[in-house]
């Protein structure tokens, strides 16, 4: 979960002074700012990584002791990368038969375009709600997790051409204050968990679109998340005092409807109460879990009785349910009550 100091943040994803957007008695940072100040903070270590419009691609996956993002999905291999658009933006995708996308948001966390294999998107200078740079998030699927799987992945990252009008690297043109933001920070990522934010009104593709303070909960609690008609995110919260503590425990549910043959699936992450992977088996998805005789899926944790589809979970943990290509908006609400009010995790007897 460390990251190097020299690049401005610091371990679970606060800011650090080294970092260009942020020193001591800089703009203080609120409720009206906090996202872009968080926004900033990975343009900037980016951009000190990698320089201007260039990918960096993760090849094998994150490691487990490098987490920046802060819970992360470990089922596609990520790749990032901060673009100058002050001249406008191509950005190109080729076919491919498993999931990849190209999610492009700016300083507002305002997603600007989610491009899909097959498809090629222009991003316009007027498109941006906030600055002259964006940040490119891939997502990329292995079609399996084989060697020969894992190298045709490579290539499909590889593929995708990005071209850009102008090279600017990412400069910020505000110096927030590190003290308030990592305050501010901290609150907001425990008050997500605690209230279980919303998704679905935070991740936003037009700045009219903002609800606070779900806009603010779900982007610093789960920066990088896409828009709900391209994937929702369900946290798990558990309820029961047993199953928080780690005792075996487990849930039943039948599966989301999503475009599965255009690749769409769903998966389940554990994490630590401040929303990192610190467990073995902390990851299971609909490629990988097997289904009940009558198609529900029973998740198990901590228990090493030979059940099913088991996680290990640490004390006081959440999960996330991811679901990538909903049928609809309104489908995959429908589920998400559903889930949260009849389906809880509860001990094993």
């Amino acid at each position: 979960m460390a990251a190097s100091m020299d690049f401005g943040v610091g371990e679970g994803g606060v800011a650090l002074e080294s970092s260009p957007a942020f020193e001591r008695g800089g703009v203080p940072v609120t409720m009206d700012n906090v996202v872009r100040a968080e926004t900033a903070k990975y343009l900037c270590e980016e951009t000190l990584k990698t320089g201007p419009n260039r990918f960096r691609h993760e090849r094998e996956g994150i490691q487990l002791d490098a987490q920046t993002v802060i819970r992360s999905n470990f089922d596609q291999i990520y790749s990032y990368g901060v673009f100058d658009a002050s001249e406008g933006l191509t950005i190109k995708v080729p076919d491919y038969e498993s999931l990849q996308l190209v999610q492009v948001f700016d300083e507002n966390h305002v997603t600007l375009e989610v491009v899909y294999p097959g498809r090629t998107a222009r991003i316009s200078p007027d498109d941006l709600t906030y600055g002259s740079h964006v940040y490119l998030f891939m997502r990329t699927q292995p079609p399996s997790y084989g060697a020969s799987g894992m190298a045709l992945m490579r290539d499909r990252q590889d593929a995708v051409v990005v071209e850009a009008g102008s090279a600017r690297p990412y400069e910020p043109d505000v110096t927030y204050d590190v003290e308030s933001f990592n305050r501010l920070r901290f609150d907001l990522i425990r008050r997500a968990v605690e209230e279980v934010a919303q998704p679905h009104l935070g991740f936003i593709e037009r700045l009219e679109d903002i609800h606070t303070p779900q806009y603010q909960m779900v982007n610093l609690a789960g920066w990088g998340g896409l828009p709900v008609r391209h994937a929702h995110y369900i946290p798990i919260e558990v309820k029961d005092a047993k199953a928080r503590a780690g005792e075996a425990s487990s849930m039943t549910f039948s599966p989301p409807k999503l475009r599965y043959d255009d690749g769409g699936y769903w998966s389940m992450t554990v994490y630590s109460a401040d929303g990192w992977v610190v467990t073995d088996r902390f990851n299971t998805n609909s490629h990988r879990a097997t289904p009940e005789a009558d198609g529900t899926y029973t998740l198990t944790f901590n228990d090493d009785g030979g059940a099913a589809n088991p996680l290990d979970v640490p004390e006081n943990w959440n999960g996330l349910l991811r679901c990538y290509l909903p049928t609809s908006v309104d489908e995959i609400l429908a589920f998400h009550q559903d889930l949260v009010v009849n389906h809880p995790i509860l001990p094993l007897d």
